[in-house]
């Protein structure tokens, strides 16, 4: 098949292009595909302008203008224009099929253009490609908007967006459980929706595995303590959550440490770290910021166990972490809220330990557990690097798409 990917925004700095589009673009095309990612890099207009391969894959990165920040109203006017230049360039190419990632902003403009492409071939000679939607995220009311300082006609248009982008579709690839049940609510038949989890590529980790974490530990002043690793961007949970969490794990570990790997937007890693220092914790908690990419490997391996909270709301229902991906495939041991995807990734007791969201003490107890029997962790470690690499590798997920892009044409067809 000849196939279009447009993706939502740049690669760099949100994660959805780097870890979703691109990865499942080589994995196709290493199956025989013809596919061609198109970039819309408002967010990000340094990577504008510029075409390269991506294994087998084509990726043409649209030039954009570099004096238009993301917030800028001017992108009120400046998205749909980038939208109708994807939409003429993904038509150009003459594909089978257009999947597009994220029904908002500029991919949601996108698919709305195609959708109106395909309504015109119904009655003039012209050839439409079936549009194929992609949702990683719930980014409506519930969703990403609570986590937004977007205006309310924002995200009034966000959630608008969303809603026409499930039902306007040939078919949809969801990354969770939960997005499929949100597709169904929204009578998209089950037929047409198909669950593609996220995934991971050992390309994308060049030396991540048997990274020395030694002088990741002395740089970050670990010593010999154990340590429990937060990878994330505070999106899921309160900063007092995981300090109540890391108290009660030193309540039976003493000398337990939180290494806080990423920031939140609103600067949460730091209040986490005033609130600590208020209970006479402020040694227990190492803040390491965002890491460059060469360095991420070595620092995560610093932990013993990785903690993945989460509130049980829809907008963490509906997520796939590609984090907690990354630390199975490193063979971390891992204690996830039972929230969502979270639930799908990790086996409790199998590859890992699911926790009470609305009881802290439940992943406090689960996490000194581990860290009190070593080799119980390194068997659920395991375990998890097991599960990642059979259950969740692209090569292995490509597949699905497939059965998505089938079940387009066929509707695109009648």
């Amino acid at each position: 098949m000849r196939l279009v990917f447009v993706a939502p925004f740049a690669t760099h700095p949100k994660a959805t292009t780097s870890a979703r589009v691109l990865p499942l673009a080589r994995a196709l095309a290493a199956r025989g595909h013809a596919v061609t990612v198109l970039i819309p890099p408002y967010d990000n207009p340094a990577e504008g302008g510029r075409s390269y391969d991506a294994g087998a894959a084509r990726v043409e990165a649209l030039a954009v203008d570099a004096g238009l920040p993301e917030e800028s109203p001017r992108q009120a006017i400046a998205q749909p224009q980038l939208a109708a230049r994807l939409v003429r360039r993904a038509l150009a190419l003459r594909p089978d099929v257009v999947h597009v990632f994220k029904p908002k902003a500029v991919s949601g403009l996108a698919q709305g253009l195609l959708w109106y492409a395909g309504r015109a071939a119904a009655v003039l000679p012209v050839r439409a490609p079936a549009v194929v939607l992609d949702t990683d995220d719930w980014e409506g009311y519930g969703g990403w908007n609570e986590y937004e300082a977007y205006p309310w006609w924002q995200k009034l248009i966000c959630d608008r967006q969303e809603r026409w982008g499930l039902t306007h579709a040939a078919a949809l690839t969801v990354a969770s459980r939960t997005l499929e049940a949100q597709a169904w609510s929204h009578r998209v038949p089950p037929g047409r929706v198909v669950y593609l989890p996220n995934g991971l590529s050992a390309a994308d980790f060049p030396a991540w595995r048997g990274a020395d974490p030694g002088p990741a530990r002395a740089r970050l002043g670990l010593g010999a303590d154990p340590v429990l690793l937060l990878y994330t961007r505070f999106f899921e949970f309160q900063p007092e959550r995981a300090l109540a969490v890391l108290a009660a794990v030193r309540a039976r570990v003493p000398a337990a440490r939180l290494l806080v790997v990423g920031a939140g937007k609103f600067g949460q890693e730091r209040r986490l770290a005033a609130l600590a220092a208020a209970r006479g914790l402020d040694d227990a908690v190492v803040l390491a910021g965002w890491q460059e990419p060469s360095a991420l490997p070595a620092v995560i391996a610093t932990a013993d166990v990785a903690l993945f909270p989460a509130d049980d709301n829809l907008a963490n229902r509906a997520k796939c972490s590609v984090k907690l991906l990354q630390c199975l495939w490193l063979g971390l041991p891992v204690v996830a809220d039972r929230v969502g995807q979270l639930a799908e990734y990790v086996q409790d007791g199998v590859n890992g330990a699911l926790s009470d969201p609305e009881q802290p003490e439940s992943m406090a107890a689960a996490a000194a557990r581990l860290l009190q029997q070593p080799s119980l962790a390194a068997r659920l470690g395991a375990a998890g690097r097991r599960r990642a690499e059979e259950s969740f590798d692209w090569d292995r997920l490509a597949p699905l798409a497939e059965r998505a892009y089938r079940t387009a044409l066929k509707q695109t067809s009648r």
